[in-house]
């Protein structure tokens, strides 16, 4: 009698302290854990440039640039997001679907003729829903050559 009270309360103690909760969200069946629930963050912003003047514009003419990298890293440094090329006279983007957290932006600027005459990284935390993070500036590095 007294090997099974005993045998019981090793088991009783075993469950418990291996027990545990795991937050599950059957709407989104691949969510576990604290952030389940929460809808995606989008971010938005504009980009703007020094010039060697020390000045900024955010004219692309004026800054001798016309094209744009963008690439968002997470806070393990892993790229979440890249777009090479774009278009310089877009000013801008409007980003979607980004867990909360902190994100690294990669923004650089280059020339007619591909040298990067601008680059900027931004360290932002992204919230659920609309984060307007408002004008990015590229800092100068040098001519177009």
């Amino acid at each position: 009698m007294k090997k099974s009270i005993l045998l019981f309360a090793c088991l009783a103690t075993g469950a418990f302290i291996f027990s545990g909760c795991i937050i599950v969200d059957h709407e989104d069946q691949g969510c576990y854990g604290d952030y389940c629930g929460e809808g995606p963050g989008n971010m938005g912003f504009w980009w703007s440039f020094e010039l060697a003047d020390g000045s900024v514009t955010d004219s692309c003419e004026l800054a001798d640039v016309s094209r744009v990298d963008v690439r968002v890293y997470d806070s393990d440094g892993y790229l979440e997001y890249s777009v090479l090329d774009r278009p310089c006279g877009d000013l801008g983007l409007d980003l979607t679907n980004f867990a909360s957290g902190w994100y690294d932006i990669q923004l650089v600027g280059r020339c007619s003729v591909g040298t990067t005459t601008h680059e900027g990284w931004f360290n932002q935390y992204i919230y659920p829903g609309e984060n307007e993070l408002g004008v990015l500036t590229l800092d100068y590095l040098g001519p177009c050559i």
